[in-house]
């Protein structure tokens, strides 16, 4: 796959862009089944699909419409093997605020997968567990298809590539933006243990996938949508970067594509 991207003397040149498709869905519940369904045909063509996946408020709602598939008799995810993007660090697994216990209570409890890969967020060397969590990534690329979301404000992460990530970055420790942290911390029940890091994949990792779709739902989600769709391709806007890759979906609710229109 060729990635209109590449790095000279250090400095980043990029080429010509592609432009990725917008699907603009009237409601968040349709976001869900719409890629939904786009992962079920996907896991039905390739029963043995490499998928990477996210977490967080936005992807909840796609999980259930899976889990409903799969309890159906309509989809069998056995063969299949599920990367996540990335983890908070320092966290025990088993809290309930990791994104290890969100995948188990969303998905992995409920359906059989042949494999799961998560970085360990209790790790106590952050940066050899990332070179592990690498590995293991690279041993199974290309990703048939990643599903991502977006931050929120103006953070246009993915993953937890702040801004400043450049697209040469890889699995790695990146510290919350204060902005990601205020905004994830409402997920806690307890929004003072939300940690100060991160283990994720980054933009290389990410951009090494056959296929991306962007999932964003909400007006906290416009900006960070239009300035990945139509403001410079560089590292002040994370998100830009998939537009330097051929085969990039961004699915909307009419809030999250408020600034599109």
């Amino acid at each position: 796959m060729e990635l209109r991207g590449i790095q000279q003397a250090g400095v980043e040149i990029l080429a010509n862009h592609y432009k990725p498709e917008v699907i603009i869905c009237k409601t968040p519940s349709e976001v869900d089944a719409y890629v939904a369904n786009r992962l079920a045909q996907q896991i039905q063509t390739r029963p043995d699909s490499v998928l990477t996946l996210p977490t967080g408020n936005t992807p909840t709602g796609m999980y259930e419409h899976l889990v409903t598939l799969v309890k159906s008799g309509q989809l069998d995810l056995s063969r299949v093997t599920i990367f996540n993007l990335d983890e908070y660090h320092p966290i025990d697994p088993s809290h309930k605020g990791s994104y290890a216990a969100y995948m188990r209570r969303h998905l992995i409890d409920q359906v059989p997968t042949s494999a799961w890969y998560i970085p360990n967020g209790q790790a106590e060397d952050p940066q050899g567990e990332a070179a592990r969590f690498k590995a293991l990534l690279d041993a199974h690329q290309p990703v048939d298809l990643a599903i991502l979301g977006i931050g929120p404000g103006d953070t246009c992460h993915i993953g937890f590539n702040e801004k400043g990530s450049s697209i040469d970055t890889t699995v790695r420790y990146m510290p919350l933006d204060p902005q990601t942290k205020a905004t994830n911390s409402q997920l806690f029940e307890d929004p003072s243990e939300i940690p100060e890091g991160t283990l994720t994949q980054g933009i290389a990792d990410i951009l090494q996938a056959k296929e991306i779709i962007v999932i964003a739902k909400g007006s906290s989600k416009a900006w960070g949508v239009n300035r990945a769709l139509k403001g410079p391709v560089g590292a002040e806007a994370p998100a830009s970067f998939l537009r330097l890759h051929p085969h990039v979906t961004f699915v909307l609710d009419e809030e999250a594509a408020g600034y599109l229109q």
